[in-house]
């Protein structure tokens, strides 16, 4: 009983018991052998041995050929397995969006069948932080994806058995289901109750009676593989799947980090294109800007639609202002509707009190019965103008946005997606902001006018008066920050648009497959928006300046070099007038004293000043270029000197020079050369108060057709 012959027919071992004698003769060969055994003790002849050598000579070379298929068999399915991983590897390195990772993971689930495994359903898992719970990605029967859903593993024993183990840090388990427990897993995967369930099983629909559940854990990932039989010869194809698709799903991450950082890069950008196209709007006819602008916004944060507006709610005279687009993003009329026009006001304005987001959906007839509506009451005078065509839209909905003032209209083919919202929403936000401040740029200009009114007897005095008040008033700041922050905005907008231009190409040579060059250009991007940074930084801190500038200051004074400052503002001069305009072209020279050391100054201050020289002494040089000879070459000239206990600072230019029937006025607050929205007025005159706040002089030599020279006096050790 304890030998192999115990599995002999019973025949055979009672012969065997009866027999008195026993022979057993064997021929053994390197990889095999030949016994013949005999119950009745008989030896073979010299010629059966023979021919039993003769017989094991050539078993042995069949076994030996065996070996070699096998050998050969296993290497061919070794290859097999190594192309299926490696063209997932491939798969995965080619990705470019995160949405990609469904094809992956079913390109992974594809060369799994092809391997000949019969998994009947596949899928992968995107794991909690807790392990309790995982969204899941199931095969569909024509092999894409069900659509995800949440999975929450104390709902059935089954799922719990996948979460423990999950836990418990293994790389690879098999669960087996069947019974009742089977029937509780799909009730949960399903979300049917016992009756549902039981109505499904009783019009014909079936459930699995059991199956093999094979779980290869990653760290935030799992894969499933589902079969009706045990499949132990797969389990190690499994596991080697697994650790690709992790790597796949790293990458995936990765994209997706990089997305939302150029997404959130584009809406940035986006929401200050709308906070400075609005702070220029200066009266009511400029509002006609607000739906093309809204139109291009929209478009460049990626929210699908063919129609947008802009609703400003008046709660006080019961009406609302409609701003709305036409199919191809130009402007309409403004519509003045009541509250109480029809649902189209009424609806958005209650949702507006609560600042919530309202939906709604239009059929064809619905958006005809609008049309004729807006007709008979003379708010639009053409239906093919609304409608952007001879035929309305077949369907559409609609989406308003709340914020402080009113409502933003998007309108889509289908519902926007939360995130579609979200982008939306703060499209929305940043508009209100802008939308805020020309509503006080109005008011105040309307207070400005009833102020100049009442002031026309006070010229004499009023000179000093603004000289005192520095900037009293919000409306004068608001134009002062306008002015002096345009060229940190240049900067962002130009960086903005060649880093688009960049991810452009480096998408082209992701296509084509150059990784060197795609990680050259992401370089590249990367550099543009820390220079993007950089600048915003800048343009915050101008802000911050002139917001203490029009109240006492109480900024801190620090040990400066003058002479890398200077350089450095007329180096951003330069550049940013140059991104504003490509024909503009100067020469500028530098002439700085080594000597001087550091001086205690506010240097965000003294920049401005100096940005605010250099801007005046290149506009100077460009103005006389337009009408000078051909040899006319515009120089403007940064020099510093320190003589005695002060710093003198000179800013040169060889434009035309400044009349002098003007130069008593240049640092007048609103006193202009330039023409209607080139220029406030007010650059000179706040850089003699930042020079005047740090105890120096400011004074201006000029001649005419020779150019200008404004000097600057710093004392060099003064307390302030």
């Amino acid at each position: 009983d304890f030998t192999d012959y115990k599995y002999l027919p019973d025949e055979i071992k009672s012969k065997m018991l009866e027999s008195n004698c026993y022979s057993f003769s064997a021929v053994y060969s390197e990889n095999s052998g030949i016994a013949i055994p005999d119950i009745k003790g008989r030896l073979l002849s010299a010629e059966d041995k023979e021919i039993i050598q003769r017989i094991a000579r050539v078993f042995e070379q069949a076994y030996i050929r065996f070996l070699d298929l096998q050998k050969a068999e296993a290497q061919t399915r070794e290859a097999q397995i190594q192309l299926a991983l490696e063209r997932v590897r491939a798969r995965t390195m080619a990705m470019q969006k995160s949405d990609e990772l469904a094809g992956v993971a079913g390109l992974l689930f594809k060369q799994v069948s092809d391997l000949g495994i019969a998994a009947w359903t596949t899928g992968f898992n995107i794991w909690s932080e807790d392990n309790n719970s995982y969204v899941d990605y199931i095969t569909s029967p024509n092999g894409g994806f069900i659509e995800p859903y949440t999975v929450h593993t104390e709902r059935a024993e089954a799922l719990r058995d996948i979460s423990n183990s999950r836990k418990s840090g293994v790389e690879f388990d098999v669960l087996y289901v069947e019974g009742e427990k089977i029937k509780q897993l799909y009730l949960a995967l399903t979300r049917l109750d016992e009756k549902q369930y039981e109505k499904m099983l009783q019009d014909g629909i079936r459930f699995p009676s059991h199956q093999y559940e094979h779980f290869v854990f990653g760290s935030k990932v799992s894969l499933m593989f589902i079969t009706y039989e045990p499949v132990p010869e797969a389990h190690d194809i499994f596991k080697r799947f697994g650790r690709v698709f992790e790597q796949t799903y790293t990458r995936f991450l990765d994209l997706q980090k990089a997305e939302a950082q150029a997404s959130e890069a584009i809406k940035a950008s986006s929401l200050d294109r709308v906070r400075g196209e609005i702070a220029s709007m200066r009266n009511a006819n400029d509002l006609h800007r607000i739906t093309p602008l809204v139109w291009r916004e929209l478009t460049a944060l990626g929210v699908p639609f063919f129609r947008c507006g802009v609703m400003i709610i008046h709660e006080q005279e019961k009406v609302v202002e409609f701003y709305l687009s036409t199919p191809d993003g130009k402007s309409l009329a403004a519509l003045n509707l009541p509250f109480d026009t029809s649902d189209v006001t009424r609806n958005p304005v209650i949702n507006w009190r609560l600042q919530k987001v309202y939906t709604d959906h239009w059929d064809k007839e619905q958006f005809i019965a609008n049309t004729k509506l807006l007709i008979e009451q003379g708010q639009i005078h053409s239906a093919n103008t609304y409608q952007g065509g001879e035929e309305p839209p077949e369907s559409i909905t609609l989406q308003f946005v709340p914020f402080k003032q009113g409502m933003m209209y998007v309108g889509s083919a289908e519902p926007l997606t939360k995130l579609q919202v979200d982008l939306v929403q703060a499209l929305a936000d940043a508009f209100s902001v802008a939308y805020a401040r020309y509503e006080d740029f109005t008011k105040l200009e309307a207070a400005k006018a009833q102020v100049e009114n009442t002031l026309s007897e006070l010229k004499a005095t009023q000179k000093q008066l603004i000289q005192s008040e520095k900037m009293a008033s919000l409306g004068e700041l608001t134009a002062g920050i306008a002015h002096e922050i345009q060229n940190p905005l240049n900067f962002v907008n130009n960086f903005s648009e060649v880093s688009k231009e960049l991810l452009n190409e480096m998408s082209e040579a992701y296509e084509k497959g150059d990784m060197a060059e795609a990680k050259e250009l992401m370089n590249d991007v990367i550099e543009n928006l820390e220079k993007i940074n950089h600048h915003g930084k800048r343009a915050d801190a101008i802000v911050k300046g002139m917001l203490q500038h029009s109240r006492s200051s109480t900024n801190q004074k620090e040990p400066t070099d003058i002479n890398s400052l200077a350089d450095e503002y007329l180096r951003l001069s330069y550049h940013g007038l140059r991104a504003k305009d490509k024909k503009f072209n100067a020469d500028f020279k530098t002439d700085f004293d080594e000597h001087i050391g550091r001086i205690n100054i506010i240097p965000q201050d003294i920049g401005r000043v100096l940005l605010n020289l250099y801007n005046n002494a290149f506009y100077a040089t460009n103005e006389k270029k337009k009408t000078a000879s051909e040899n006319y070459k515009p120089i403007v000239s940064i020099e510093t000197k320190k003589i005695n206990n002060k710093v003198v600072i000179k800013v040169s230019d060889n434009g035309n020079g400044i009349p002098q029937n003007i130069i008593d006025k240049i640092f007048q607050p609103f006193f202009t050369t330039k023409p209607t929205g080139q220029g406030t007025g007010l650059g000179l005159s706040l850089s003699y108060d930042i020079v005047k706040a740090h105890g120096g002089e400011f004074e201006v030599e000029t001649k005419e057709d020779e150019g200008s020279t404004f000097i600057i006096q710093l004392p060099v050790k003064k307390n302030f």
